[in-house]
């Protein structure tokens, strides 16, 4: 259609837009979903043509969809999916009342609207005819980005290609494919896989083998993309993914920089009493078991340290209210949580930070240690200071070879001289799985331990022994004396409906009701302890110590010897309490590891049925495969724990 009215661009809300009684198309045809996915990951890449409702002209607050009824209903469905904000913008040309029923019959006749085959071919005839992406973007409504990332489809085998146009293939599968240019290679991935391996994380697996993802290194993460492409580095980026994500090609390149970045951080530290730096690239925890770590001893806190700690832990106890009257319907957006949750982890490190400090390294250990910088996991600087290497260790006083000397911090001495180190394996599971798993497990010892009021006795005794006593402080994280309440569902959501939360919840209530009842009669809650036979005051003291139990971690690898001796002392088999679900464990850890667990609980021919599912799809087979068979991770066995 040859126009030559004058029109406007503007931005329209998509709840303000309604399709127009002058739309020629009155039903929105097939592909809507796959229409949104491709707007939900590439924006509107056509423009709507609307009229104002109304006298008001552009002013007016809803719009007409007159051509684009197709982009519309997919706008809608996404905005009902709640993929989009219903005040999400899109552009609009607007026209006038008069053009609408033209402009519609031109832009629908005949047809359903571009496949993005069509599009692609569009776009390189165009660019063949001399255009840039510059100049084509505006003619069709798209980022020059959009162009460019379309036009790479065009350099794909024409067989591929050719597929994807005739529907036998979809959007997914083309733009990984298209990570390569290799036309041979790409039509080798497509004959060679069997029909449910076709999928884009495959392809992008079977053709990234050899490289660096950006998203999940460590070292890429370090120096990053900027950096690694100054200095020559060549990348592979994914057809629609970010600017900053993508596969590096040179592994040596990256590590030569990375190498240079640690070796620049080294100087920060040069002025540190180290009798040597070692700069890794890697250090994991193999690496970490070939060297043994400075024994402590563990000094008095002075007054003012014992001073401070105590005002810190009446801080942590004064947040008690603020968690019980935490009002989640009132804060949609979590902030005040996370506030919370922030102030508490302040007051946290700090108490941590001082409990440190009284650990005073061994003389002789410290003349001889030294420092590794390295990357960790995040992609950050990570200095570990007070390593021995196993070579250094005759150099100490034969007396002073062996790993005592550390009370209460047992763990350090059992990862120390001896060589315990090499026990150390890779965590195999992420911190945040850890802490929900062990916020489990310290809800069942809490469950186990409210009906055991023998063991809550000495492990109440135990930790106040330990503050009188042993000349330390906060020296039993386990029972946490003040009382302080045990939190457990910011580290494990839904743990109140879980077996040991909803039987500990049942005894709150019950002494709850005993206590109000004795309040309406007129007692003082202490008068009314008074006349209580011995056995419920050992009952209540067993779940007020209960409560405050808390044994969660989010290291798997550090043993604790105390919550061994615990659940020992309470023959707690976590089997009774917990078991694995998509939950609590199957959608939080990898593919491999689910079939790694279905291979040990259940069978290896089970493991290998499931293997090529989808992750949705194994997670499911997987829950019900490990149902009933009292399956459990190795933090929740007592002997993962034992020395």
């Amino acid at each position: 259609m040859n126009n030559t009215t004058e029109t406007t661009l503007i931005r329209v809300p998509v709840r303000n837009l309604v399709l127009s009684p002058l739309n020629v198309r009155k039903k929105a045809g097939g592909g809507i979903e796959e229409l949104a996915s491709l707007i939900a990951s590439q924006g509107l890449i056509q423009n709507l043509t609307v009229t104002a409702q109304g006298k008001k002209g552009r002013g007016a607050a809803r719009f007409e969809v007159v051509a684009g009824g197709r982009r519309l209903a997919a706008l809608k469905l996404l905005t009902a999916d709640g993929r989009l904000s219903k005040d999400h913008e899109v552009e609009c040309r607007v026209v006038e009342q008069a053009e609408a029923l033209e402009i519609s019959l031109a832009e629908n006749s005949g047809r359903e609207g571009m496949h993005p085959a069509d599009l692609v071919m569009a776009f390189r005839a165009l660019v063949d005819n001399g255009l840039s992406p510059d100049e084509i973007a505006p003619r069709f409504g798209v980022s020059p980005l959009t162009v460019k990332r379309y036009l790479k489809l065009a350099n794909v085998s024409p067989a591929i290609f050719q597929l994807y146009a005739d529907d036998e293939m979809n959007f997914e599968q083309i733009s990984a494919l298209a990570l390569t240019e290799d036309h041979a290679l790409q039509e080798r991935l497509w004959n060679s896989t069997s029909e449910w391996q076709r999928n884009g994380p495959t392809f992008r697996r079977l053709i990234t083998d050899t490289e660096i993802n950006t998203r999940t290194s460590p070292l890429a993460k370090f120096v990053g993309v900027e950096e690694y492409e100054a200095a020559g580095g060549s990348m592979r980026r994914d057809l629609f993914g970010r600017e900053d994500e993508g596969y590096m090609q040179d592994a040596e390149l990256l590590e030569s920089l990375a190498l240079e970045k640690l070796n620049q951080a080294v100087e920060s530290i040069k002025d540190e009493d180290h009798a040597w730096v070692q700069v890794h690239t890697t250090f994991d925890y193999s690496d970490r078991a070939e060297f043994s770590h400075v024994r402590t001893i563990r000094r008095e806190p002075t007054a003012e340290e014992r001073t401070r700690m105590e005002a810190l832990d009446a801080q942590t106890k004064a947040l008690q209210p603020e968690y019980e009257a935490y009002d989640e319907d009132a804060d949609e957006s979590g902030e005040r949580y996370q506030a919370l949750e922030e102030k508490a982890q302040r007051i946290q490190d700090q108490l941590d930070a001082l409990d440190a400090s009284l650990a005073v390294p061994y003389p002789d250990d410290l003349a001889i240690a030294g420092a590794v910088v390295t990357v960790d996991q995040n992609g950050e600087l990570r200095i570990e200071r007070g390593l021995i290497r196993k070579e250094d260790v005759k150099k100490l006083p034969k007396g002073n070879r062996g790993n005592g000397g550390n009370g209460e911090h047992g763990e350090q001495g059992r990862a120390g001289m001896n060589g315990a180190g090499d026990e150390m394996l890779e965590p195999v599971h992420s911190e945040k799985l850890t802490r929900m798993l062990t916020a489990h497990r310290t809800a069942a010892i809490q469950a186990e331990l409210m009906n055991r009021p023998e063991v809550a006795l000495a492990a109440l005794v135990h930790r106040m022994a330990l503050q009188v006593l042993g000349g330390g402080y906060h020296l039993n994280r386990i029972v946490q004396v003040s009382i302080e309440h045990s939190y457990l569902m910011q580290d494990a959501e839904n743990i109140e409906q879980s077996r040991a939360g909803r039987a500990m919840e049942e005894k709150r209530q019950y002494w709850r009701e005993r206590i109000e009842a004795a309040e309406q009669g007129g007692k003082s809650l202490f008068g009314w302890l008074l006349d209580q036979p011995q056995q419920d005051l050992l009952e209540l003291l067993a779940f007020c110590t209960a409560v405050s139990v808390n044994t969660v971690s989010a290291r798997e690898n550090v043993p604790s010897n105390d919550v061994a001796v615990l659940m020992t002392a309470l023959d707690l088999d976590m089997a009774d309490w917990w078991e694995a679900t998509p939950e609590n464990y199957l959608s939080h850890v990898s593919k491999d590891r689910i079939l790694t667990v279905v291979t040990q609980a259940a069978s290896p021919e089970k493991a290998d049925v499931m293997r090529g599912l989808k992750k949705e799809q194994l997670v499911q087979k997987a829950d019900e495969a490990l149902s009933g068979l009292r399956w459990l991770p190795g933090n929740l066995k007592v002997e993962a724990f034992q020395e």
